[in-house]
């Protein structure tokens, strides 16, 4: 009888046990889809149908920032359209005739989630509004967000226009790395910029700004089919967590509770040095003979503690480069392996510029080497 008992005691505690692991991996989120990922890394710390296509809203936007402010110039002067001013949806208050900055422009595209705003610059920068979807489109298969499709800058309701929150993660730790984009999304009001005082004043309508501590971004967004959208950035001691939320009746809570799990259940492991040589490559046809392959930073992983001894490095770089190179341009890559299948993986870079030789150079070269 007490071995029965003791059996069954047992048995409870297991049933129990699992239930609440389970509960504690799959979280209980208010989301339809929702991703949270380490942004140097790329690791995806937890997902919810973090593959389904849906409509984004305005975190469409991210992508309309960063090609404006890969292809354009903060200080260009905008003159604002009939047809920006008058676009639907959420404004930033533009006026047809106003003249601004682009750097206006993107404040009021990314803290006032300005629809004339997104038109205003998709005509500056591509000419037309349907040029400047291209150059993100174009874009979005840059950064390898294969399941997205824009068909608009603003993200009012389309048909064809929509993304994954892995897909919209991704795009957005990318972006997060452009120091203009994170100041702009950072920012909880502004009334003058880099290139002086704005025609107008912008406050931050992202309440995940001032309700999470560390949080430094970047974007909401809101329609009928997409229902309630985030896209948050938090940052921690070994660098800064991209969280998506996708059509939620509580993006606040989900985020929260998002970025609370990747905080609580995760370990950083360092990978690599900054100052650490990953190796010295030969140099074909250069002024130098050798470069030094290095990371641009510190390299952490997160991991979850029983995978502690099962994380492996490789590296890849080719045997030989050929010149000319750039300081800091791209050479090879840090894999991170678990158990064969890559979870993360981090440029490295060359460490100096080496420029082709020249005629000169090959001339000293033979006499430097000729046998008299």
């Amino acid at each position: 009888m007490k071995k029965r008992l003791l059996c069954s005691l047992i048995l409870i505690f297991v049933f129990v046990t699992c239930i609440a692991f389970s509960k504690e991996r799959q979280l209980n989120l208010n989301c339809i889809a929702a991703t949270i990922i380490d942004q140097d890394s790329g690791r995806i710390l937890y997902s919810k149908n973090g593959n389904k296509i849906l409509p984004m809203a305005s975190t469409t936007k991210i992508m309309t920032a960063i090609v404006a402010l890969e292809r354009g110039n903060i200080k260009d002067i905008v003159t604002i359209s009939k047809k920006a001013a008058s676009t639907p949806g959420s404004s930033a208050g533009l006026k047809a005739g106003d003249k601004v900055t682009l750097e206006e422009l993107l404040y009021g595209l990314m803290l006032k989630s300005g629809n004339d705003a997104a038109v205003a610059i998709a005509e500056h920068i591509g000419g037309n509004v349907q040029n400047f979807v291209r150059m993100m489109n174009d874009k979005a298969v840059e950064l390898g967000a294969l399941h997205t499709s824009f068909i608009t800058p603003h993200g009012l309701d389309a048909d064809d226009h929509f993304t994954t929150a892995n897909d919209l993660a991704r795009i957005t730790a990318y972006a997060m790395k452009n120091e203009m984009f994170a100041k702009i999304v950072s920012t909880k009001e502004i009334s003058s910029g880099i290139t002086g005082p704005f025609k107008y004043s912008y406050n931050n309508i992202n309440k995940f700004l001032f309700r999470v501590e560390n949080s430094d971004g970047v974007k909401t967004g809101y329609t009928g089919n997409a229902g309630k959208c985030l896209v948050a950035s938090v940052k921690h001691k070994f660098g800064r967590f991209i969280c998506v939320i996708l059509n939620s009746s509580d993006r606040w809570e989900d985020a929260e509770n998002l970025v609370q799990y990747a905080l609580k259940k995760y370990n950083f492991i360092k990978v690599f040095d900054k100052t650490e040589i990953v190796k010295s490559i030969p140099v074909y046809g250069g002024n130098q003979k050798n470069i030094y392959a290095q990371t641009k930073s510190e390299l952490y992983i997160p991991i979850l503690p029983e995978e502690k001894d099962k994380i492996k490095v490789e590296v890849y770089v080719p045997s030989v480069v050929f010149a000319p190179i750039s300081k800091g341009e791209i050479v090879g890559n840090i894999v991170v392996k678990l158990d064969g299948s890559i979870i993360a993986k981090y440029p490295v870079v060359s460490d100096r510029e080496v420029k082709r030789k020249n005629f000169l150079d090959f001339i000293k070269d033979v006499f430097s080497r000729a046998v008299f």
